[in-house]
């Protein structure tokens, strides 16, 4: 099976998104006399789409809240600081693109996020010279574990899934790329460190060696 194509994951892949999630979170909890560490973001709600953790979060600690309350909390919070200081870019992310379009492959981004915050990745980092095609959760119907994202990306790009590699940092995100039909690779920087990772048919430590990775299997 040759490999035409490499389709990213933005949160906690392609930029350092997860410990802005988690200290916006710890924020709005701490204003309601919740206590929230890392420890348990890591075990429960990293890679986990906002909506889902919002949800288990009011469930979990009774808050005097609804979830689609805490939801739109948590996006406004999160909107507002990436207007001030978008999510800094992952070691290598660029470059990666840089090379896996110079070898030929298509590129795309797959993500749970919302259009805005992606965009304001791409933005930010230049993303937008290499990236041939984005699917965020304002696309689709359901956001990861199912594989939309990853099916809609696949079709701007008009690959077969067989034909395409996804690059993922988490249990949700790997499931969704496997989902739909096609290979992963797991990349374990530190807030995949609590993440069930076996799933990917590969592991590498950064960004770098994944694109080397994608390259080899043309």
């Amino acid at each position: 099976m040759s490999l035409h194509g490499i389709i990213f994951d933005h949160d906690g892949t392609l930029v350092d998104s997860e410990g802005v999630h988690f200290s916006i979170w710890q924020e709005i909890l701490a204003g309601m006399s919740v206590g929230f560490t890392k420890e348990a973001y890591l075990l429960h709600y990293c890679g986990v789409p906002t909506r889902k953790n919002a949800e288990d979060l009011v469930a979990l600690h009774n808050l005097p809240i609804t979830a689609d309350e805490l939801y739109r909390t948590k996006q406004q919070r999160l909107e507002q600081r990436l207007a001030a200081t978008p999510f800094p870019a992952m070691p290598g992310a660029r470059d990666a693109m840089v090379q896996c379009r110079q070898a030929g492959l298509k590129v795309g981004i797959a993500t749970g996020a919302n259009r805005f915050e992606l965009d304001t990745s791409i933005a930010a980092h230049n993303f937008g010279d290499f990236v041939q095609a984005a699917t965020t959760r304002d696309d689709v119907t359901r956001s990861k574990p199912a594989p939309d994202t990853y099916l809609r990306t696949l079709e701007q790009l008009q690959l077969p899934a067989t034909e395409a590699i996804a690059v993922e940092d988490s249990t949700t995100g790997i499931a969704a790329a496997k989902a739909a039909g096609m290979r992963c690779i797991a990349v374990a920087y530190e807030f995949a460190k609590g993440q069930d990772l076996s799933a990917a048919d590969y592991h590498v430590d950064d960004l770098s060696a994944a694109a080397a990775l994608a390259i080899s299997l043309q």
